[in-house]
């Protein structure tokens, strides 16, 4: 298999191809963007033939847990021409970037999924539900003034990257470090817009949307505040819209329960089933997660409960697709101590129950996306009954949700 560094002069024309193949840029607008994004990470490219024909990006970046922050590894676009299918590409190169960001001091590793799956193979385990919600703004539950808006243009995307990586945080955050992956993001989509606020030079709180027609829709993309009264200034000014702006599609903002400020929704949704303008609510898990240091992972969990400790046997199926000499995942025998001060320690103490289970569902465990009750029907795990209590109260965890596609 041949997989080398991607270089711009040799590689650059072959993957904007498979870009092509694979639906991501539609036309050479869209196509001028890809060497923004690409400079923005770390690319590898499979060859046949000495042509690119698969492209594995990373950027680095961080991931909230809890009130702490992890170094987190994002996995931007893994994608194989026509001609490469089903020759193992994805799979090998996904799992050489995982072992490169681990070896950066990368503790967790999260990307958009295509399809639940595929990279479970490389130890990733499925993320929490986000909510997408598409109502009429002129029933936001929002009776409060807004000051006149600031335009906010492609060109401004600095600005709109320090808002990003400056704005509230909350359990799943993450945040991408390299500015120019926002200068790509916003180049993308066509008739798009951003409104905010600045404080001085700097942009505090904003959204940018993309908008069809006369009356919309209006999907809102990226949104960025620092308090709540800054998140509610953006909804009343998405409402002020309401008059001409039939419908907005927007992730719920991970601060608010968002249907609790729309008015008579399940009516709206009735008066408005199979319209342009449907009023909807739903929900997928669209994102995958694992950890990449179990050690600097187990250690954030600082748990004011009554501590307690168990081995840990797991596993690591991203083992199978590296090469001996070089990062092996985080597979092992391991005890685990949970309390004030977590933290793990190498091989099995004696007299502790045992849990054993992949990196894909003790990831999940661990942020708090499953229970641990749950976790024999979703995960086909079975617990030790002495474990179930503890797990349940130690890592019963607020909803994460990223609030950065990637």
């Amino acid at each position: 298999m041949d997989i080398r560094p991607f270089d711009k002069k040799r590689d650059l024309r072959a993957v904007e191809r498979i870009w092509y193949e694979v639906g991501w840029v539609e036309n050479p607008a869209e196509a001028s963007h890809v060497e923004e994004f690409l400079d923005a990470g770390n690319c590898i490219v499979g060859c046949l033939n000495d042509s690119a024909e698969c492209a594995v990006v990373t950027v680095p970046g961080s991931i909230c847990y809890l009130e702490q922050e992890l170094p987190l590894c994002a996995v931007t676009g893994v994608t194989t021409s026509r001609i490469a299918r089903k020759q193992g590409f994805a799979r090998v190169m996904t799992a050489l970037q995982l072992a490169d960001a681990a070896t950066q001091g990368a503790a967790v590793a999260a990307l958009g999924m295509f399809d639940q799956g595929f990279y479970d193979q490389v130890g990733f385990g499925t993320g929490a539900y986000e909510h997408t919600i598409r109502f009429d703004p002129s029933t936001l539950l929002v009776d409060r003034k807004f000051r006149v808006p600031s335009r906010i243009h492609k060109d401004d995307w600095p600005q709109v990257h320090a808002a990003m990586v400056g704005r509230l945080k909350h359990h799943g955050a993450c945040t991408l470090s390299p500015s120019k992956m926002m200068k790509a993001e916003l180049s993308w989509g066509e008739n798009c817009f951003g409104l905010g606020y600045y404080e001085g030079e700097r942009l505090t709180h904003f959204f940018w949307s993309e908008t069809k027609g006369e009356n919309g829709p209006y999907t809102i993309t990226h949104m960025a505040y620092r308090t709540v009264d800054e998140l509610l200034e953006l909804l009343a000014l998405i409402k002020s819209h309401g008059d001409q702006i039939s419908s907005v599609s927007m992730q719920e903002p991970p601060h608010v329960q968002l249907q609790m400020l729309l008015k008579q929704p399940f009516r709206n949704r009735r008066n408005t089933k199979r319209s342009t303008f449907e009023n909807a609510h739903s929900s997928s898990a669209w994102f995958q997660i694992r950890i990449l240091d179990l050690h600097a992972c187990v250690e954030a969990r600082h748990w004011h409960g009554p501590a307690f400790r168990f081995n840990l046997r797991l596993t690591d199926p991203a083992a199978d697709f590296l090469p001996d000499d070089g990062w092996q995942g985080v597979g092992g025998d391991f005890t685990i101590a949970i309390g004030e001060r977590s933290g793990v320690s190498e091989g099995f103490s004696e007299g502790l129950p045992l849990l054993e289970t992949n990196v894909n569902t003790f990831t999940r465990l661990f942020f708090g996306i499953v229970r641990a009750s749950q976790m024999a029907a979703s995960d086909g795990l079975l617990i030790p009954p002495a474990l179930i209590d503890d797990l349940e109260a130690a890592f019963c965890l607020p909803r994460m949700s990223t609030s950065w596609e990637f």
